[in-house]
């Protein structure tokens, strides 16, 4: 007798940690479900790594992909998961932005072809898709490549895109990327002008102090002054016991 939705989501519900036979959840496994349930079901199968896997994999072929199949990939941990995603990467043509979700983990063995077209579609959810594969993918590229990127996107004013990218560009310290680093401490969303001083006084090298200079001059609002003032103050005592 096949359970209720209810009954399904107090079972998985009650697992915590603990992992349940995947036999059990592909039983449970139905697109009669709702997506939230099915969700679910596929989480907990994806986190059983490499058993988990081979199940999705036959789950897809039965079912097709669908969403929470795709998702339940990334959970994974698995080559073979990646292969999966890439060899299903388009649909009717067209980029499928579940599966560029899905390759964030190994955004490092992505290619930079496939960056460059997700960030050649004009939609918000494949810049951010793209920034999150990207930062996996930073520490192999130089400055010149990775602002290559960056600059066919930082002209828009978005909130989760501008954190995105100051979140990459923070573990850089070159000239360009703390006068980078400078522009979006100007931007007029507080909590991304703040983010980037912070950002620009972790990097602790002359290139950030200038920079930190200049908006000390700049800037007028108080409370990112006081961040300016005390990103100051860290680097500067890092600089002397340099």
């Amino acid at each position: 007798m096949s359970k209720s939705e209810s009954e399904i989501l107090e079972v998985l519900n009650g697992l915590g940690s603990k992992k349940l036979d995947l036999d059990i959840l592909f039983s449970y496994y139905s697109l009669e479900l709702s997506f939230e349930i099915r969700k679910v079901i596929a989480e907990k199968i994806g986190m059983q790594e490499r058993k988990g896997y081979f199940l999705l994999e036959k789950m897809i072929k039965k079912f097709g992909l669908k969403v929470e199949l795709i998702e339940a990939l990334k959970l994974t941990n698995e080559k073979n998961a990646k292969d999966l995603l890439l060899k299903n990467l388009y649909q009717n043509n067209k980029l499928n932005i579940h599966i560029i979700n899905a390759l964030e983990p190994w955004g490092g063995e992505i290619e930079l072809q496939l960056i460059r077209e997700i960030f050649d579609i004009c939609e918000i959810d494949f810049w951010i898709a793209g920034l999150n594969i990207l930062h996996f993918k930073a520490h192999q590229l130089t400055d010149e490549k990775l602002l290559y990127f960056i600059d066919q996107i930082k002209i828009y004013d978005n909130f989760k895109i501008n954190y995105k990218i100051i979140s990459i560009l923070k573990r850089r310290e070159s000239e360009i990327v703390c006068k980078l680093l400078y522009k979006y401490s100007l931007n007029k969303e507080l909590e991304i002008a703040k983010y980037a001083i912070f950002s620009l006084g972790s990097i602790w090298n002359d290139n950030s102090f200038e920079q930190l200079s200049k908006l000390e001059n700049e800037i007028k609002d108080p409370s990112l002054l006081k961040c300016i003032k005390n990103q100051k103050v860290i680097s500067n005592q890092f600089l002397i016991n340099k």
